[in-house]
């Protein structure tokens, strides 16, 4: 960890982090980590959202790993989440082993709220993967929930997740499409062969047959699991790589229902279907 260097007012570092928290004393029991790239139109939505649903009366911390999105898509935050709204914006020297472009570190200044946010904005855009990890590695607390910013995961899901990986003694609850109970709305019938061909070539390939959906993007993760996880593939799904790495993994689904991004464009390219059979490849070789 690094000291306090002069960057200006409200600059801290990581030990200064602690410190703020540990005289609030309130350490995050979760962190929702919420790649973007281009969100602007969804992002304060999203937020409002999970601070409208979530009923845990735990703290938790909002992680959003940026790679510099040129719509803006963190000034909405730093403007919507301001002191003037009850929260206190400070720059970041950097999170633990996370180095990027710019910092912030957005809390409460009073009671009402029991959340607060982290923003890491990354100079260049590598990928999801790389996002989620970086959101990890600035986390502290023992639950990771990974989720994306155009609302298609909605965060009416989020109170149950939690309760599941508490009461199940899971090590990871996966929110599936394909579960009975589970839908996909709004996507044309080619995308849905897609997202349904990739599954099943990631089930057959890696034997995962009581996972109804690894290649979903929802899901809550002890962080203990993590630890000893080297990731090595690029692009998309994350939760493949987990699955796959984790040998004796103790799993459980729910179902959800997919909404297709009402605002902004989709990330889906031919790059992403590339980086998918790449990642395959570099599994079934660990595997």
């Amino acid at each position: 960890m690094g000291g306090i260097i002069g960057m200006g007012k409200n600059t801290i570092c990581v030990k200064t982090q602690e410190k703020i928290l540990k005289d609030k004393n309130k350490f995050p029991s979760f962190s929702i980590i919420i790649p973007t790239y281009n969100e602007s139109l969804n992002i304060i939505d999203l937020i409002d959202s999970i601070k409208n649903n979530i009923t845990d009366s735990a703290y938790y911390e909002v992680i959003i790993v940026d790679d510099n999105s040129p719509d803006g898509t963190t000034n909405k935050i730093l403007d919507k989440y301001n002191e003037s709204n009850g929260f206190t914006i400070y720059n970041i020297q950097y999170f633990n082993d996370v180095h990027p472009y710019k910092n912030f570190l957005i809390y409460p200044s009073h009671n009402s709220f029991n959340f607060f946010i982290k923003i890491i904005i990354r100079k260049d855009k590598t990928g999801l993967i790389s996002a989620i990890q970086d959101g990890i590695s600035s986390s502290i607390s023992d639950f990771i929930i990974i989720m994306d910013a155009d609302l298609s995961h909605s965060p009416s899901y989020l109170n149950l997740l939690i309760k599941e990986i508490k009461i199940s003694k899971s090590d990871i609850v996966i929110a599936s499409r394909y579960l009975k109970n589970g839908k996909i709305m709004g996507w044309p019938k080619k995308r849905i062969f897609y997202s349904k061909a990739a599954t099943f070539i990631s089930k057959s390939l890696f034997k995962l047959n009581n996972i109804t959906d690894p290649m979903s993007g929802f899901f809550i993760i002890k962080r203990d699991i993590l630890k000893n996880i080297k990731f090595n593939t690029s692009g998309y799904k994350i939760l493949l790589e987990i699955l796959v790495k984790s040998k004796n993994i103790k799993s459980k689904e729910i179902p959800y229902t997919f909404i297709n991004r009402r605002n902004g464009s989709s990330k889906l390219s031919s790059k992403v279907v590339v980086d998918f059979f790449k990642a395959i490849i570099t599994l079934y070789n660990y595997n």
